[in-house]
């Protein structure tokens, strides 16, 4: 039995064995691609100015922690940079509505405009023609008022002419009027009368 256990514990080794080889065979390629990695990170050592690494620290170790730190700078500015254009899409928004409103508040404004100048291109309108009228009647006012003044003095002129002998008792227009009007009636009688006389006598049979 103890022939047994050895042949089952070698078995168990060899697995072991097999199994870390395994592993070494992997840990081995895993470092023959990351070297290309580390060629890299040594060419940016290479570059990286002086006293840009702290002489303390390994270099490798230190390019990735610092690429680590920026990692985290761009990640914390990408979000930055997205809540950035939130903000700026809200405000947009809020631009846009704003303008909107703003433009129909100046469409608004420009028919209210557009209505009070008809309005007043209609009360000017009226404005002229009442001027014009009020013009017409200042004219034909006048014209009256002329018209009266000589028909005034041609009354005086034809009651002084009958009433030479005397004056009249009462000075008034109706007493002219009325002196005139007598006058006419006597002309019309002497007309009448000298007309008849003018009439030549029917002859007898």
């Amino acid at each position: 039995s103890s022939g047994i256990n050895a042949e089952y514990g070698l078995l168990g080794l060899k697995d072991k064995y097999r199994e870390l080889e395994n592993r070494q065979k992997n840990l081995i390629r895993r470092i023959e691609r990351n070297k290309k990695f580390e060629k890299y990170i040594q060419q940016v050592v290479d570059i990286l100015p002086e006293g840009y690494l702290e002489l303390s620290e390994n270099m490798l170790k230190g390019v990735i922690r610092r690429y680590k730190t920026l990692e985290q700078a761009n990640s914390s500015l990408l979000q930055e940079l997205v809540q950035k254009d939130d903000s700026i899409d809200k405000a947009q928004q809020t631009l846009a509505e704003l303008t909107k409103t703003k433009t129909d508040e100046v469409l608004g404004y420009n028919s209210t405009i557009a209505s009070l100048h008809s309005q007043l291109e209609k009360c000017y309108q009226k404005t002229v023609k009442k001027e014009e009228a009020a013009q017409r009647r200042k004219v034909h006012f006048r014209d009256q008022c002329q018209l009266y003044g000589q028909l005034e003095l041609a009354i005086k002129n034809i009651v002084e002419m009958r009433c030479r002998s005397g004056k009249l008792k009462d000075d008034s227009l109706l007493q002219r009027l009325s002196v005139i009007q007598s006058y006419l009636l006597e002309r019309e009688s002497v007309y009448t009368m000298s007309k008849e006389a003018r009439t030549p006598t029917p002859s007898v049979p």
